[in-house]
């Protein structure tokens, strides 16, 4: 085939010339299903985005006619940016997407020919169970409605709901499988059981119904339907097959029975597909993703091609022996295992095992400690070890991983006593960054100038922070006088010894409160945030250039952006009614 001269100077062999042999192949694929098992570390990123640009370069196919789907936003973010890089100036048609934007996508364009308002809102799992919550009086619940916390069960009833929709379930399904399940004599099922199912089939019926009279979809929905306006317009599903001559799917192994459903329906049989994954690195698992999808991916598309990827570029080949050592444990439920179990005798067996590109040895070592406070102390211990050893080493060059948020509170409160500077990645609860709660506190504070707790934060924040001793004389005085602390600090004026920097405070502080809560009435909490940030002084901690100050002000702008969705959601956006969303929220364990 005819050389095309790629962007910017770059040329086909160009774009070849830094893969190794597997990676060359899997980029040059020219047709037919594809499979690639990609081990961690040996630049399946690479090879997707250098395909696609092969594919374009070498005139196989114009932008809008690939589709690339991932799990991301992140990870589609970065693929779209590395084949901008790839691509001249003004390539702008590329379907780069996650499955639920490109869902989105297609019931934006298409909703209406499925009866889907073309206006819909979509929730997040919170507004789902906000929704619920309000409208819990529409659903005919007895087994799952306990009289002690009649909404106990609302977050079950939802993952139920998800789970549903990942398997392709729609509520008539479900409806149809509780009634035959209900008359059939001969299942051996008690009674209980099936009036039980027969509730949730219900449920799920009406929560679906309630959804469509708000003009809502859920996530999962984005799935349902648009495998629904698929099966039900051919013509649309026709038009896209005819548009996208390639489809590649990264992270395969996470796919739920629903994504590949849609994979299968927009690929005919033996289509350019390329499916990337790797059955080690799932992780999601939890939502229905599988391995028995790679293996349904060759019976379902006979004579795919399938090349493994075993060349490491990220780790030293100590530490890939040995993961590769403690990952067989998972036999015989591997794809390695189950792939060559299948294989004819004689015939050459897959192997996942990854070699090392970079030369030499890493130090691996295993510390077992008796107590948390233990592990604690000497993991940081090791830390300041090794630095101190490393005399160019920095603390950036360090890395704690830890399964759960909970489990880094201990290492960020040793990492904090001993003074050593570090930042917290978890993907921690907005309402958890301490510059929200200030603002939350603020806000409780408007809605009831008693909230002491929520006046003591404020005076704690950095626009109102007072003297330690002031803010001891005054919290003595609300316990001596059992008043609320707004109370005192309202009469501070007859307490001695208080600063008069601290009184300065609590007068601005005062005025700000009788202003805001007068505002609160008539404008929307939006503004009143603003409001708020800029007179109290709020916005001035945030104009620096530290990473504390980016973060700080990424988590006002995340902020900002969940009040503008609250009014969007509000007939009245009032401060009054965002405190009791608040709390639902809570309560759904956002």
């Amino acid at each position: 085939m005819k050389t095309v001269s790629a962007p910017a100077g770059f040329t086909e062999a160009e774009l070849l010339d830094d893969l190794n042999d597997e990676q060359r192949r899997a980029v040059t694929h020219d047709r037919g299903p594809l499979l690639i098992v990609a081990g961690a570390g040996t630049g399946k990123t690479t090879v997707i985005t250098k395909r696609i640009a092969w594919l374009i370069a070498t005139g196989r196919a114009k932008p809008e006619e690939i589709l690339a789907l991932t799990f991301t936003d992140k990870a589609a973010g970065e693929m779209t940016e590395r084949v901008d890089r790839l691509l001249p100036l003004g390539y702008t048609d590329l379907w780069i997407s996650t499955f639920h934007a490109f869902c989105q996508r297609l019931l934006q364009a298409h909703g209406l020919d499925i009866g889907l308002p073309d206006d819909f809102r979509l929730l997040n799992q919170t507004d789902a169970y906000l929704l619920l919550r309000k409208n819990f009086d529409r659903f005919n619940l007895e087994y799952y409605r306990p009289l002690g916390n009649p909404t106990k069960f609302l977050t079950a009833l939802l993952t139920l709901f998800s789970r549903a929709k990942d398997e392709a379930v729609h509520p008539r399904d479900y409806l149809e499988f509780a009634k035959n399940l209900a008359l059939d004599k001969d299942i051996a099922v008690d009674g209980g059981e099936k009036s039980r199912q027969s509730e949730l089939a219900d449920a799920y019926h009406a929560y679906e119904r309630l959804l469509l009279d708000h003009d809502c979809i859920d996530l999962g929905d984005l799935m349902l339907y648009a495998l629904e306006l698929f099966a039900k317009r051919p013509a649309i599903l026709e038009k896209y097959r005819r548009q996208f001559k390639y489809v590649l799917v990264d992270e395969f192994q996470d796919t739920n029975w629903a994504q590949y459903e849609l994979v299968k329906r927009l690929v005919p049989a033996g289509g350019n597909v390329v499916v990337v994954g790797d059955d080690d690195q799932s992780i999601y698992k939890f939502r229905g993703a599988s391995v028995s999808n790679i293996l349904q991916f060759k019976n379902d598309f006979t004579g795919a091609g399938e090349i493994v990827l075993t060349k490491n570029y990220r780790s030293l080949q100590n530490i890939l022996d040995l993961t590769y050592g403690f990952i067989q444990r998972n036999n015989p439920n591997r794809l390695e295992a189950k792939l060559n179990a299948g294989r004819p005798e004689g015939s050459q067996l897959l192997t996942k095992k990854l070699a090392a590109e970079r030369p030499g040895a890493a130090a691996i070592s295993h510390l077992h400690f008796a107590t948390l406070e233990d592990e604690v102390a000497g993991v940081v211990d090791k830390i300041v070890a090794i630095k101190d050893e490393k005399g160019e080493a920095d603390w950036s060059d360090f890395a704690i991983l830890v399964r759960s948020n909970a489990n880094a509170d201990d290492f960020s409160r040793e990492l904090h006593r001993r003074s050593i500077p570090y930042q917290f990645l978890g993907l921690k609860g907005l309402y958890a960054k301490p510059i929200v709660m200030d603002c939350i506190a603020y806000f409780k504070l408007l809605d009831d100038y008693h909230e002491s707790q929520a006046l003591y934060r404020v005076l704690c924040s950095p626009a109102y922070r007072i003297a330690v001793e002031d803010l001891v004389r005054l919290t003595h005085e609300s316990a001596k006088k059992a008043a609320s602390l707004y109370e005192i600090a309202k009469n501070h004026r007859t307490i001695a010894d208080l600063q008069e920097a601290t009184r300065t405070t609590l007068d601005r502080l005062l005025g700000h409160i009788a202003a805001h809560a007068a505002l609160a009435r008539e404008r929307s909490v939006a503004e009143l945030l603003v409001k708020f940030l800029y007179d109290s002084g709020t916005i001035e901690h945030i104009k620096g250039d530290t990473v504390e100050d980016r973060d700080r002000a990424s988590h006002l702008k995340q902020f900002l952006s969940r009040l503008k969705r609250f009014e969007l959601g509000h007939d009245d956006p009032t401060l009054t009614h965002f405190m009791e969303e608040l709390e639902l929220e809570r309560e759904s364990g956002d």
